[in-house]
C-alpha cells in the first residue's frame, strides 16, 4: 500500500468483529471500546488489528487481571485480608485463584503488577500489591511487604523477578 492509499488516522472509522465493535476516534491511537454482546475475544482482534493497521508491530494488547482471574475471587482475596497484618500471600494466591492458574497467565499478571515495567517487583510496588487488585484496597504494611519479598526472592536483590514470583505463587 503506498502512503497516498493508507488510512487516513484522522477520520473516524469503525471495525466491527464477532459481536463487538471498535471506534477509532481522531487521535492516533486512542480508541474507544463498545462491546454490544460483550465478545472480549473479539475485542481483543479488533484491537490488535487496528494496532496492525496503522503500521506498529507490537502486537501488544492491554491485560487487565480480571481477564485471567474472577472478580469475585479477587474482591473475596481482598477482603481476606483486609485488616493490617493479616496478608498471606499463600492464602492471597489461592483464594484469588492465581495457585491454579498456568505459567502464562502467572507470567501475564507478574507483567500487570509489575508496575514501572522493570521486570521486577519492588519493595515500593509491592507495597500497593493488593491496590493493583482493587483499587481503594490498603496497603500492605511494612512488615507484610519485607515477608513477601524475602519468601520470592532467592537471589537476595531485594525485588522479586518474573521466575521467583512464578515460584512463590506454585509453590
Amino acid at each position: 500500500m503506498s502512503h497516498k492509499e493508507k488510512d487516513d488516522w484522522t477520520k473516524p472509522s469503525v471495525m466491527t468483529v464477532g459481536n463487538s465493535s471498535i471506534h477509532r476516534h481522531i487521535h492516533p491511537g486512542v480508541y474507544k471500546t463498545e462491546p454490544v454482546i460483550g465478545d472480549h475475544k473479539a475485542l481483543s482482534t479488533a484491537a490488535a488489528a487496528l494496532d496492525l493497521d496503522k503500521g506498529n508491530t507490537s502486537q501488544s494488547i492491554d491485560m487487565s487481571l480480571t481477564s485471567i482471574l474472577s472478580a469475585e475471587a479477587i474482591e473475596n482475596a481482598v477482603k481476606d485480608c483486609q485488616a493490617p497484618d493479616t496478608f498471606c500471600y499463600k492464602k492471597f494466591f489461592q483464594l484469588c485463584g492465581l495457585s491454579s492458574k498456568t505459567p502464562k497467565e502467572i507470567k501475564d499478571v507478574f507483567q500487570i503488577l509489575d508496575e514501572d515495567n522493570s521486570g521486577f517487583i519492588e519493595e515500593s510496588e509491592l507495597k500497593y500489591f493488593l491496590q493493583r487488585f482493587v483499587p481503594g484496597a490498603r496497603t500492605l504494611t511494612e512488615a507484610e511487604t519485607k515477608t513477601f519479598i524475602s519468601a520470592a526472592d532467592d537471589d537476595n536483590d531485594g525485588r522479586i523477578g518474573a521466575e521467583e514470583f512464578q515460584t512463590m505463587v506454585l509453590s
